[in-house]
């Protein structure tokens, strides 16, 4: 007997999906006509903004109207008004403008089907030459650090770090993007000191950041690439992987863990943060939708099981492998 549930077919499923569906592409559409960048230049009635950007006064009704209850424009007086998120993420020359990496993600998806029957990437967002991708990505930090300061606080509580069980920790942040990980900490903790590494360009926010948060002084900074630049030996007390071993295949992600084993000191701490996989692969939803999206970003992309990264850290050398969450898995380096 087949283990799916016998019931009656719906088609709630896809209705749900097609809904979903049809709101994104509003927003997608409002982003591939440059709508928020339209109105923030002042043209706010329909008339103004349908000719602005060259589109029916029919269809851009249409698409303005849609887009004030999802939330990214208001009316009234019949003219159209950014909302705060709009206004912040969508306008183009703003500093915390990433409307482009939502756009890179959605157009490249219309090839999703190429992809799978090729099983190659149509993106390669783990290049350096990547970098001002994700320093939009991670743009929006400039205004939203304050909501992850809790968050992340957590943790680290969670983790069990803190001023009585580790003083002064040395933590090496690779692939730092924004950076509030190891800034949470070094706010805690004065003596604490952060070494962030990322791109040149995603630092360039990650120090803004930084300054944001007041721990400029015991931050250094490292523009590299992960695969190749050195982490050092035995200098750091937590090394720190936040959402970036999935961009690599088992041997990087191998050679990537066997440079943080030797990066540690004795007795020191590796915190991965990850989606992770449930061992049948067919639970886990967020994490194997999120399979099929690093098809198509990055070449050696792939998400992977809590089995799989315990057998890669062991392999490193690491023990008391240990997943905290859904979401977290840490390991220590043996005295």
């Amino acid at each position: 007997m087949s283990k799916v549930e016998s019931a009656t077919p719906s088609t709630e499923i896809l209705e749900t999906l097609d809904w979903a569906g049809m709101e994104y592409m509003v927003v997608k559409t409002a982003l591939e006509l440059d709508v928020f960048t339209t109105i923030a230049a002042r043209h706010h009635s329909l008339e103004d903004v349908a000719r602005t950007t060259r589109c029916s006064e029919r269809g851009m009704r249409a698409l303005l109207d849609a887009l004030c209850p999802i939330g990214l424009l208001a009316k009234w007086d019949n003219h159209y008004h950014l909302t705060p998120p709009s206004e912040a993420f969508l306008v183009r020359g703003a500093a915390t403008y990433c409307a482009d990496v939502y756009l890179t993600w959605w157009q490249s998806r219309e090839r999703l089907t190429e992809c799978v029957r090729t099983g190659q990437a149509n993106l390669d967002l783990s290049s350096p030459d990547r970098g001002g991708f994700w320093s939009m990505a991670v743009a929006e930090s400039l205004i939203t650090w304050t909501q992850a300061v809790d968050p992340t606080r957590e943790m680290w509580q969670t983790l069990g770090v803190n001023v009585t069980t580790r003083p002064g920790p040395q933590l090496l942040d690779v692939a730092c993007g924004s950076g509030v990980k190891g800034f949470v900490l070094a706010q805690a903790d004065p003596t604490a000191r952060v070494t962030a590494l990322d791109f040149p360009q995603v630092l360039e926010v990650s120090t803004q950041v930084a300054q944001a948060m007041g721990v400029s002084r015991q931050v250094t900074f490292c523009p590299g690439d992960m695969l190749t630049a050195e982490l050092g030996a035995e200098q750091f007390d937590i090394v720190l992987l936040s959402y970036i071993l999935y961009y690599f295949n088992p041997q990087q992600v191998r050679e990537i863990l066997l440079k943080a084993y030797h990066a540690l000191r004795a007795g020191g701490l590796l915190v991965v943060r990850a989606v992770i996989a449930d061992d049948g692969r067919c639970e886990a939803k967020t994490a194997l939708v999120a399979a099929l999206e690093l098809l198509h970003d990055a070449p050696n992309g792939q998400i992977y099981t809590f089995a799989e990264y315990r057998r890669f850290l062991e392999q490193a050398g690491f023990a008391d492998v240990t997943v905290v969450n859904e979401s977290l898995i840490k390991a220590t380096k043996p005295q």
